[in-house]
């Protein structure tokens, strides 16, 4: 196995084919897509982020390499200072994995039925996340109300679209 490990992580290559333009670049980190020992290796890596000591005020959900971090208090304050101490963790755990998370993905969502309610203040590696009213995560559509109006409205028009290409095709 170590020998199988050690062959897997050296002397690997990218190659990117366009038309008749090719690129190589060696590659010194990470687990290529695709690979059959890709998943196990990953797991043994996310495993040591999802084993994090977090606050009992935090729960995390991973699905692959999708990452869901639920902070809640019992005041907005009290939600940041624990959802600040607890991604602090995960920065803290990429530097030392040299992993980055895409920022563009990286979002913040108040969840609350309170109707004024101002908004969070959340950073990631000194960055303050967007904060969203709506987000779509493992194909669910979610709402600051957990109403999953939009949801509904999104299955309900794919429904809609599936039958006006039915009757197009008959």
């Amino acid at each position: 196995m170590y020998n199988l490990t050690r062959s897997y992580f050296s002397d690997r290559v990218a190659i990117f084919h366009a038309n008749t333009y090719i690129v190589e670049k060696k590659v010194s980190m990470g687990c290529s897509q695709g690979s059959s020992c890709g998943p196990l290796l990953w797991n043994v890596l996310y495993n040591t982020l999802l084993n994090l000591k977090f606050t009992s005020h935090t729960k995390t959900i991973a699905f692959a390499d999708d990452l869901a971090i639920l902070t809640h208090g019992k005041t907005l304050s009290e939600a940041e200072v624990y959802a600040h101490s607890d991604l602090s963790k995960i920065e803290n755990w990429a530097r030392e994995y040299k992993m980055q998370f895409n920022e563009s993905k990286n979002k913040a969502m108040l969840i609350t039925r309170k109707r004024s309610c101002h908004g969070i203040s959340i950073n990631l590696n000194n960055r303050r996340l967007q904060q969203v009213t709506e987000m779509k995560y493992l194909g669910i559509y979610f709402d600051n109300r957990l109403t999953f109006y939009k949801h509904i409205e999104h299955i309900t028009l794919k429904i809609y679209d599936v039958g006006i290409h039915a009757k197009q095709n008959c």
